[in-house]
């Protein structure tokens, strides 16, 4: 049995992690002072930073209850050896440490340690001579284009050996499976030149053979063949045998999967491919916790969630999911609040290999609701019966789904049952409530990470249609595209931006259905506004109860974000964000009901009149994904009324998020 932490419960089991690893780790004094600080005068034109992490000796963190590094005075010696070495790799033959010196400081209990360096004149490029690339047509041309290696550069030993590599693996993502490449440098140290010659030696133009697959024995070879995805005949690619072994592992069944190639002993233009894997936990129960903490809502939370892989074969997946919650809204310290249990009950099945096609995937979700928001409860089943393809490597998906959802509402505020006539059409309620639509969605996913993407773009597409046809009471459609790019800015730092759009359109005397409508706001949403506080909003019935967010038809969220790694704490990346926030939400369509002045003014977007946000968060990255923890602050529209709009939350400037996970 697993035990993991869920959502926002994580930071303070990191926390206490941390504080036990410090007490663990910690390093014995033996009578020795610790590292205060560690300089390097005459240091110009390297990293500091990179060559304090190749010496032996380390600096003792200014982070509080971090762990003392102490002096061992037989490594300093070494480390002289290791600064004129990593000098030396990057370019600088004549660099020597000159001194290197041992300064107690006052307290006697630590000391400085200095090392005094002469870089010397850097040895610079002067002659590149690639060979061996003719006749092999394009692969040979996107291979010189690659080397990256210029007269004038400094020579530096990691980019000399980069540049082999990337000739070698375009090569070998075009065909030529066994593709070498051998180099010789020359240099010159009086001149402080160096001439560089790269000898590659393609072979033959490769085609994948056969799949051959160990280590199994409950899953059918056929499956796992299917997965990998290796086409015999096909012209081999590199790339593509490093995605068979992502897909292989990816199916969670395998605890280590390993993808070779190898001559096929009949045919040296033929690669054969073995798969070996090493089959897994079958089954696994995991359970967590959590809190939840924004000032309109509160809960805290359960998590028990159960997996069958390989389901009765051909590599189906069963999960189980039951999450009990308590929920308290607008929060635990408001005068006036609603509160009362949640649970999400939920059993997923996952059937790859639809009819025995490649890339077809069906998803069949059961489900059962019982909720609180800010203007009534809830309980009720839903189903959703979908299909996924994925194309061109997977890197675009498309999905079909239906769904259904059948919710009684109880406790709902008085405002909405005061006009029956209105509920349908103003907020989208109706009791029993019974909703069905057909959704698509399709997506292109060109970003290096998933959970922590530093460059490509994503863009992504849903659709909706519901109506009678779908067995729902609702008549509408809705379109919501999301574009999202990450520029890298160095190895640590990433900009990341965000454009969203979403519109609805009805039919029909009632107006979109309310679990289905546009609301900004939240840890992955607007940051200025709590979640699902970006709407149009109408006063509570209710005495002391703020304000009740409707939603709309149309919204936009603009976002972007400078994201920077500062230091690795405990072997993971501590950062922090500076974020900007933009967005609105329109009026839903209300046939009439609403007033003629609120209809005018708030049934349309005005680019001139968006929420705009600024703020700031600290991230910690784990495993299990990224903790973070945000404070947005609104710049605009705080007031009651602009130009006589009613404005969301007036005079609620500020906004705290936690939670698991990027913005976008």
């Amino acid at each position: 049995m697993r035990l993991p932490t869920i959502r926002t419960g994580l930071p303070y089991l990191v926390a206490l992690a941390m504080l036990a690893e410090v007490g663990c780790a910690a390093e014995k004094a033996e009578g020795r002072p610790w590292i205060h600080k560690i300089s390097f005068p005459g240091l110009q034109r390297v990293s500091k930073r990179d060559l304090k992490s190749k010496i032996s000796v380390q600096q003792t963190s200014w982070i509080p209850l971090s762990p003392k590094h102490y002096l061992d005075p037989y490594a300093v010696p070494g480390d002289r050896e290791r600064i004129e070495s990593y000098y030396e790799a990057h370019g600088y033959f004549d660099a020597k440490v000159t001194q290197a010196d041992i300064n107690y400081r006052k307290d006697k209990q630590s000391v400085d340690l200095v090392f005094k360096i002469n870089e010397g004149e850097p040895t610079k490029i002067v002659k590149v001579d690639l060979v061996g690339l003719d006749g092999i047509g394009a692969a040979g041309a996107r291979a010189e284009t690659r080397v990256q290696l210029k007269a004038g550069q400094i020579l530096v030993h990691d980019s000399y050996a980069a540049g082999k590599g990337r000739i070698a693996r375009i090569l070998q993502s075009r065909g030529y499976a066994w593709a070498d490449v051998t180099g010789e440098v020359r240099v010159d140290r009086a001149a402080h030149t160096a001439e560089i010659k790269l000898v590659a030696v393609p072979g033959s133009l490769t085609h994948f053979g056969k799949v051959i697959i160990e280590g199994n024995a409950q899953v059918r070879a056929i499956d796992i063949e299917r997965t990998a995805d290796l086409h015999e005949g096909r012209k081999f690619d590199l790339d593509l045998v490093d995605e068979a072994r992502g897909r292989v592992y990816g199916t969670g069944v395998f605890g280590s999967v390993k993808v070779a190639y190898e001559h096929d002993p009949n045919d040296p233009t033929v690669a054969n491919v073995r798969v070996s894997v090493q089959e897994g936990q079958f089954r696994e129960l995991r359970i967590g916790g959590g809190i939840g903490v924004e000032a309109q809502r509160n809960d805290i939370h359960l998590t028990a969630q159960f997996t069958k892989r390989n389901f009765f074969g051909k590599m189906r997946t069963l999960k189980l999911r039951l999450e009990p919650a308590f929920v308290v809204i607008p929060a635990v310290w408001s005068g006036t609040r609603k509160y009362g249990p949640a649970l999400t009950a939920e059993a997923v099945f996952t059937q790859p290999f639809l009819f025995g096609l490649r890339h077809f995937e069906l998803n069949w979700t059961v489900g059962y609701d019982l909720g609180i928001d800010y203007v009534f409860q809830f309980h009720g089943p839903r189903t959703q019966l979908g299909v996924n393809y994925g194309v061109w490597r997977q890197c675009i998906q498309l999905g079909l789904s239906y769904n259904i959802q059948f919710l009684d509402f109880f406790n709902t505020d008085p405002t909405i049952l005061n006009d029956p006539d209105k509920a349908g059409a103003v907020f989208g309620y109706v009791d029993p409530y019974r909703i069905g639509w057909w959704q698509q969605d399709l997506s292109l996913d060109l970003h290096d990470k998933a959970l922590d993407p530093h460059q490509g773009i994503y863009l992504l597409a849903s659709f909706e249609e519901g109506g009678t046809f779908a067995g729902g009471a609702f008549r509408y459609e809705k379109i919501v595209p999301d574009a999202r790019v990450y520029a890298p800015l160095g190895s640590r730092t990433t900009l990341a931006a965000r454009v969203q759009f979403g519109q609805i359109f009805t039919q029909g005397e009632l107006g979109s259905p309310i679990t289905r409508r546009l609301f900004l706001g939240g840890p992955s949403s607007h940051r200025g506004f709590n979640y699902n506080r970006l709407a149009y909003q109408v006063p509570s019935a209710l005495g002391g109860v703020s304000p009740i967010p409707i939603g709309g038809d149309q919204m936009i969220l603009l976002q972007a974000e400078l994201r920077v790694k500062i230091v690795k704490l405990f072997g993971n990346w501590f950062g922090a964000v500076v974020f900007a926030d933009g967005g609105d939400v329109t009026l839903p369509n209300c046939n009439g009901t609403c007033s003629d002045k609120l209809t005018g003014a708030l049934q349309r977007l005005d680019m001139s009149r968006l929420h705009w946000a600024v703020g700031g968060g600290l991230r910690y990255k784990t495993v299990i994904g990224t903790i973070r923890a945000d404070v947005g602050v609104r710049l605009n529209r705080l007031e009651a009324t602009t130009d006589g709009i009613p404005n969301p939350d007036p005079g609620d400037r500020i906004a705290f998020h936690l939670s698991v996970g990027e913005a976008f």
